[in-house]
């Protein structure tokens, strides 16, 4: 615990400054997923970039770009934005934003993201997955790193407060080293494996140095869409995890393993279980694991609204630590690389990949 008074610890997890914030791509998620999880028993909404920005502390929702008149109008009616554009670099010209979602689909977003860059803005956070290729990660990273630009990928649980506080207690040292990380889910590896993926990422402290993979379905991997499967990532400072794909449908845990205890995640990211090592007692040196209360957050709220206060803290602290572009391109190049391994029968593949050219998902798995 700080010991900080409440309001200390509620103003210091806000942006100092004030940010205007915009909004490419007004369908489902800049804008309207949030209709689809009314009433769901997980964790808390909104989670479309749109109504995320308006809640966030010191960023006010200014612009909204789209090559779709129809929804650019649902998107005024929505949120009574009126600042509206077929153009983004007409609306970065006009409207001078300091932080832009890009929710378009991933073989748009490269030049989105490319030219908003160049355009001079601030910090762009793209949703997940990055991109299609990992020569469309190499030059979005590349544009932004030339521009100043910050680089953010929309992978929200990164920023989610429960997740923070696994870390700070991880990094405390209360349960040792993390050792290991176990993912059960069967949904793809790039859609919805980016979160995953980066999550890991940020967990692990290092990046990836190799992985096996297996994927569900011989002839999916065979061509360049999205497609589950398992696997193990081995990272260069020795962590390890793994993806099991062979799970329930529709289910999501995540468990990291350390040198005294677990921390695992379940139910799509609504519940967490602290599990330590008690201590020998009697004549037995034999230890038994005992669940303990996790340290959930002070407040509960949207883990995009977390996010975006996190891009605007970004841009005062001048990088990105929480999930930069790099992470987006690893989750992708693991991804490939997971299916690469099966193509090859099951070899350990190195990273960073030589073939730049290697793609992976695309509309079908839009998150538009």
């Amino acid at each position: 615990m700080s010991g900080k008074p409440a309001y200390q610890v509620v103003e210091e997890s806000r942006p100092s400054g004030s940010y205007r914030g915009a909004v490419v791509g007004c369908g489902r998620m800049g804008s309207a997923i949030d209709d689809e999880h009314v009433g769901m028993p997980h964790y808390p909404w909104p989670w479309a970039h749109a109504p995320a920005m308006m809640e966030a502390s010191g960023v006010e929702l200014v612009a909204g770009v789209d090559l779709d008149r129809s929804k650019l109008e649902e998107f005024r009616g929505r949120w009574g934005v009126n600042a509206l554009y077929t153009d983004f670099r007409e609306m970065v010209e006009r409207e001078k934003p300091d932080i832009v979602s890009v929710t378009t689909r991933p073989e748009e977003r490269p030049d989105v993201v490319i030219g908003l860059a160049e355009a001079g803005v601030k910090a762009i956070f793209a949703t997940k997955p990055l991109c299609r290729s990992l020569a469309e990660a190499d030059a979005m990273i590349d544009a932004c790193r030339r521009s100043g630009a910050i680089l953010s990928v929309a992978c929200h649980l990164n920023w989610y407060a429960p997740y923070t506080s696994a870390r700070e207690l991880i990094g405390r040292g209360d349960i040792g080293p993390l050792r290991s990380m176990v993912c059960n889910t069967p949904m793809a590896l790039s859609n919805i494996g980016s979160h995953t993926l980066a999550l890991l990422r940020l967990f692990a402290g290092a990046p990836a140095q190799w992985v096996f993979g297996h994927v569900d379905d011989d002839e999916a991997a065979v061509g360049d869409g999205d497609l589950s499967g398992s696997g193990y990532v081995f990272y260069q400072n020795g962590v390890r995890a793994m993806l099991n794909s062979r799970s329930p449908s529709g289910t999501w845990s995540i468990e990291f393993l350390c040198e005294r205890g677990r921390i695992i995640s379940r139910h799509h990211h609504a519940e967490f279980d602290l599990w330590t090592l008690d201590e020998p007692s009697g004549d037995t040196s034999i230890r038994y694991e005992s669940r303990r209360m996790f340290p959930y957050p002070w407040r509960p709220r949207s883990s995009m609204v977390d996010a975006i206060e996190g891009v605007a803290r970004s841009i005062e602290a001048g990088r990105e630590e929480i999930c930069p572009g790099e992470f987006g391109r690893e989750a992708l190049e693991t991804a490939i690389a997971l299916r690469e391994s099966h193509r090859q029968g099951g070899r350990r593949i190195d990273l960073p990949l030589a073939d730049r050219a290697l793609t992976l998902g695309g509309a079908a798995n839009s998150s538009r």
